[in-house]
């Protein structure tokens, strides 16, 4: 399993009990962050509306994201994800090279978060590490040729799509893997536990 999760930066399993979440968890990583993701009618919030959500990645101290269904909705709600690294590659170098200049306004949850977080940066060991939401991209960097080219590749690639039944578990890699979700309609009862991970050294 982690070398599915290493080779393709994402992993879908089906029909897990909580004993093997927590077994999976305790492989990966240390828990630094939880959420229900549940439909509330009166949250601002974009992760507990009903919205589809645009290709992203979360907070960037999770080198994983764990997903554990309980419930689904019986219209809508599916996961879908792309491969940054892949588009990134289609880049031309000076467009690469520009998009390491750029930094995002960060996403505050933790005490030490700042500012801003580059969108592109890279891991003790070499590897590059993406973080990325279209509504943190800030208003000088909205226009650069470079940010709108990766946005436009974005928007052309295909994404894996994926329904999460009940029990179904879905690891992402948020460092490499961006994700998002189709809207919430139907019966709208969806519940799925969300589980930011650090990461062991694998």
């Amino acid at each position: 399993m982690i070398k599915e999760l290493l080779d393709n930066g994402f992993l879908h399993l089906t029909d897990q009990t909580e004993e093997q979440l927590s077994d999976l968890i305790n492989s990966l990583g240390e828990v630094i962050f939880t959420t229900d993701v549940v439909v509330k009618s009166e949250s601002k919030g974009m992760v507990t509306s009903t919205r589809g959500l645009d290709f992203h990645t979360d907070h960037h101290k999770a080198k994983y994201i764990i997903w554990y269904c309980y419930k689904q909705t019986d219209l809508g709600g599916d996961s879908i994800l792309i491969d940054v690294e892949k588009i990134y590659q289609q880049l031309s170098d000076d467009y690469k090279q520009q998009l390491k200049t750029i930094e995002l306004f960060e996403h505050k949850i933790f005490p030490d978060d700042k500012e801003s977080y580059p969108l592109v940066a890279t891991d003790e060991k070499g590897n590059r590490k993406f973080y990325y939401s279209f509504w943190l991209v800030k208003n000088e960097d909205k226009q650069n040729n470079a940010m709108l080219d990766f946005q436009r590749l974005i928007k052309q690639t295909k994404p894996i799509r994926i329904n999460l039944k009940e029990r179904d578990i879905l690891i992402v890699d948020n460092h490499r893997i961006f994700h998002g979700r189709t809207p919430i309609e139907g019966s709208k009862d969806r519940f799925l536990k969300r589980f930011w991970l650090t990461a062991k050294k694998l």
